[in-house]
């Protein structure tokens, strides 16, 4: 048999970007047997996106997001997909789209709260982002959908016929992120930290979604009602844009609004904001090593969290909402949505019981184990096989 010639067309210039560093964790070079499968990466530009039937590839696998990271902005796509359709016919080749993002089309309200102020578009929108779906969802071979959120907002939009012929679902997988873990004594030395306070860290982008508040009024119970003053949140994460907060914004950004409300509760010396620090930054390194818990106190989304698959890969506890985007996981520690009180009780346990510390561990190390990238990879050799009608 020769081997499948697929070529991936992502996001894959920013170290931030998400799908970028997808595409990177899941193509990975070790992954890959060349007798079984070629696989060769492209960034996704209008001209990459053009020239890509003609490569000589057996897939064409777009990594897909509504809006392509703005450079083939949203509506474009109901001219590039009928495009590379027809010319995938015409040599013979599959074309495979992963969704990264699928909004709740009947609830974008909920889905995009930050863009509430626009609600008035909300309905042109759900009816745009119906249009777009079944448009890539008639011309992709297959879909891979990246969490079971996602599965049941597609079922929204298409049959459970067409489903059945066309979707399929892989996790978001375990990133293995090079991350190293080892102190360099710069939180006591930078920020008077000592070696004993127990850490706390949020990690990832900071969106109005991801319910950081919670965090820090949890941190104030513990702080001021608890007398919890050893305890210390770390929210690691770049600068967001501008009106993205609450309400739609006045002119601030998220993280802006997050430090305000720091210290408004008196937690300067509490909640430390890092900005974006880099893999091989030696502060990220020493925070993954000194955390005594990953939290994540996410609203309701509809889409997986890189976050979290970066951070699996450290081995250390997980204490996640209960929502649904977290439901893949087996057996992560949780705690109510939207509930800062929940919260505090969670990180307190954390601090009081080391059995609890070590279960939680074991939990992270079982589901990295699950969701490991060469398991994730072999689920696509596997939907592309099925693509070709080889397997």
């Amino acid at each position: 048999m020769r081997p499948i010639r697929v070529l991936v067309l992502s996001s894959t210039r920013k170290e931030r970007d998400g799908i970028a560093e997808y595409t990177r964790q899941v193509f990975r070079p070790e992954f890959q047997d060349p007798a079984a499968v070629r696989v060769q990466l492209r960034d996704i530009t209008p001209a990459n996106i053009l020239r890509a039937p003609f490569q000589g590839a057996h897939v064409l696998h777009i990594q897909h997001e509504f809006f392509l990271f703005d450079r083939c902005v949203g509506a474009s796509v109901l001219l590039y997909y009928p495009y590379l359709w027809l010319a995938s016919k015409l040599v013979g080749c599959r074309l495979v789209t992963t969704f990264h993002s699928t909004y709740n089309v009947a609830d974008l309200a909920g889905a995009l709260p930050h863009f509430r102020r626009y609600r008035g578009l909300f309905p042109l929108g759900s009816l745009y982002l119906r249009c777009h779906m079944n448009l890539v969802l008639a011309l992709s071979t297959r879909v891979i959908i990246l969490s079971k959120i996602g599965l049941e907002n597609i079922g929204r939009v298409m049959s459970p016929a067409a489903i059945a012929r066309k979707v399929r679902y892989t996790h978001l997988g375990n990133y293995a992120s090079p991350i190293r873990l080892q102190s360099h004594g710069l939180l006591a030395a930078r920020y008077g930290i000592p070696p004993a306070d127990p850490i706390f860290t949020l990690f990832g982008f900071a969106f109005p979604i991801k319910g950081y508040e919670y965090g820090i009024e949890a941190m104030n119970l513990l702080v001021h009602q608890r007398q919890r003053t050893h305890a210390r949140l770390v929210i690691v994460s770049g600068e967001t844009g501008k009106g993205s907060f609450p309400g739609g914004g006045q002119g601030g950004s998220y993280i802006g609004w997050l430090k305000h409300l720091a210290a408004q509760r008196g937690l300067e010396q509490h909640v430390l904001f890092t900005g974006y620090l880099a893999n091989n930054d030696p502060l990220l390194e020493e925070i993954f090593d000194r955390t005594l818990c990953f939290v994540f106190p996410y609203l309701d989304r509809h889409f997986p969290s890189g976050a979290i698959s970066t951070t699996l890969a450290t081995g250390k506890p997980m204490l996640v909402s209960r929502i649904r985007c977290f439901q893949e996981y087996d057996d992560l520690l949780t705690f109510p949505e939207k509930d800062a009180a929940g919260l505090a009780a969670r990180l307190e346990q954390f601090m009081d019981d080391p059995a609890l510390v070590a279960r939680a561990a074991a939990i992270t190390r079982h589901n990295a184990e699950k969701f490991s990238m060469d398991r994730i990879f072999a689920r696509h050799l596997e939907i592309y096989r099925e693509a070709l009608g080889t397997r």
